[in-house]
């Protein structure tokens, strides 16, 4: 054959390898297959690799006819690698596998170009040619074990061709460490087999893809007949389960003929329905409930406003009288008695006057009345006002209030209502000639400056370690047995609490046993 025509036949040859591998390059990018991706690089390596050698022997006189086996190691590498791969890919990982094949592929490009001309000079040919050889031969082997195993394993579309193009490609590295001469018997025959192995891949790769999409379209067209009666059948599904009914029996049928479901599917669907619809059903009953005890709450808190509101002008009236009463012409014994129920009078109006502020701050209607608040003056005024029950009870009030301290700005009328139930409660709840103190002073705030410390302290018997935690609750210090002469109704301490919050500060109590108690307020400058 002339060397012309040989040169032309292996182009085109090459050139159709090329092509049919683009082909299944891209088609293999296209689904996120990384077995056909890997084979197509293969392919498309070792074809460019066998074009350039033979676009340039073409241009060189003395250039001999040949087969670079240096073009079928890169196609039985990129097979056996293929036969490790998976033929979908997760997205997230497709491009790496895409980058690590593309470098491959361009350095065994690289390699292939290189080895191909080196091994034209004599010494150089014998080491060329067997490597190539034993590579090629050595992952044929790998990839046909592999795709044996796959096929066996699974339904594999390739099957027979990719097979058989393995074996020849392997056959066609073996036959050319046989070939002795240009144009012999065994020259043709390494030139068929890899030829025609390389052929036989790039068909097998190509007939998968095109089986696949013909699957595919077939499914489309299948559920696109079937879509309205699965529909159907979903949609009256839907419907039973919703009203939490079982599946009627012509429902199932539909199921079972239209769908493709089984009996225990069915079956499964409709306890897990039944169940959902009880749950549905019992959250209804308890968001029901729910709104009910709400709006039992709503109607009690207005029904305890009318209440209290309604007190508040005849105590008003009754403290005024009872004022009037006292002004003179009283002996000893009337006003005592005069004094006991003006006291009273007023511990209930201030008592109506907790309750009012609570219900507004729990409803967040509370609004300060902010101004500049002399402690001294206020402490004085509050001794003042309980200064004929300490002298009844024949107890102490000590102050400790420094008349330098410097105005505060706070809630007059709500701080008076603090330091009257503290100082009242330590009035009841302790025996005859206790001590009580009432202590003011400053001390440094971070971020604000200072802030000032508002103490009450007695020597009575303290509080029990088990009352101290809800002491601050409402009703949280009914039946507390620091005295049994004077009964509480918890409210107290719990409008200190909200009071002392609402201006930004903390109210806290220490107290061991037979020790007296101190509670503790400290408001930050505003």
């Amino acid at each position: 054959m002339p060397p012309g025509l040989y040169f032309s036949l292996v182009a085109a040859i090459a050139t159709s390898g090329v092509a049919a591998a683009l082909a299944v390059t891209i088609a293999a990018l296209q689904a996120l297959d990384g077995r056909a991706l890997a084979t197509g690089l293969g392919v498309l390596s070792g074809a460019a690799i066998v074009l350039i050698h033979d676009l340039v022997d073409a241009l060189l006189p003395d250039a001999a006819p040949e087969l670079p086996i240096t073009g079928l190691a890169p196609v039985g590498i990129f097979v056996a690698l293929g036969a490790f791969d998976t033929p979908t890919l997760p997205r997230e990982r497709w491009r790496q596998r895409v980058r690590r094949y593309l470098v491959l592929s361009a350095t065994l490009f690289a390699a292939g170009i290189i080895w191909s001309f080196a091994d034209r000079a004599t010494p150089r040919r014998s080491v060329v040619l067997y490597t190539g050889a034993s590579v090629t031969i050595v992952t044929c082997g790998i990839a046909l074990w592999r795709y044996i195993r796959l096929y066996r394993q699974s339904s594999f579309y390739r099957q027979f061709a990719l097979l058989a193009g393995v074996v020849l490609l392997g056959e066609a590295a073996l036959v050319s460490l046989l070939t002795a001469s240009v144009f012999s018997v065994s020259f043709w025959l390494y030139h068929a087999a890899g030829i025609a192995g390389t052929a036989l891949i790039a068909y097998a790769l190509l007939f998968d893809r095109r089986s696949q999409r013909q699957i595919g379209l077939l499914q489309r067209a299948a559920f696109e007949r079937v879509r309205p009666l699965l529909s159907d059948a979903i949609g009256a599904l839907i419907e039973t389960l919703e009203r939490g009914e079982p599946i009627p029996v012509d429902v199932r049928a539909r199921l079972q003929s239209d769908a493709g479901w089984s009996d225990a599917q069915i079956d499964a669907l409709e306890r897990l329905a039944l169940t959902v619809a009880r749950a549905q059903r019992q959250r209804e009953e308890l968001a029901q409930l729910d709104e009910l005890l709400r709006q039992n709450e709503r109607n009690t808190a207005l029904l305890a406003q009318m209440v209290i509101h309604d007190l508040k002008n005849p105590l008003t009236a009754l403290i005024g009288f009872l004022e009037m009463l006292s002004a003179d012409g009283l002996n000893e014994l009337q006003r005592s008695l005069i004094d006991s129920a003006l006291r009273n009078g007023r511990d209930l109006a201030g008592l109506v006057d907790d309750l009012l502020d609570l219900i507004r701050y729990n409803e967040g209607r509370l609004r300060l009345r902010l101004g500049d608040v002399s402690l001294p003056m206020l402490c004085a005024e509050c001794a003042d006002e309980l200064s004929a029950w300490l002298a009844y009870e024949t107890k102490t009030l000590i102050l400790d209030v420094s008349p330098e301290l410097p105005v505060i700005r706070a809630d007059a009328r709500l701080l008076k209502r603090i330091l009257l139930n503290l100082l009242s409660n330590a009035i009841k709840h302790t025996p005859r000639g206790t001590m009580i103190m009432l202590r003011v002073w400053r001390e440094p705030y971070p971020n604000v400056g200072g802030q000032t410390v508002i103490e009450v302290a007695d020597t009575g018997p303290g509080i029990p370690p088990e009352r101290i935690e809800r002491l601050f609750e409402p009703f949280g210090a009914m039946g507390e047995t620091r005295s049994a002469r004077q009964s509480s109704t918890g409210l107290g301490l719990a409008f200190c609490k909200m009071a002392v919050t609402a201006h930004g500060g903390t109210i806290e109590v220490s107290s061991f046993p037979g020790d007296g108690a101190t509670f503790r307020i400290r408001l930050p400058d505003r």
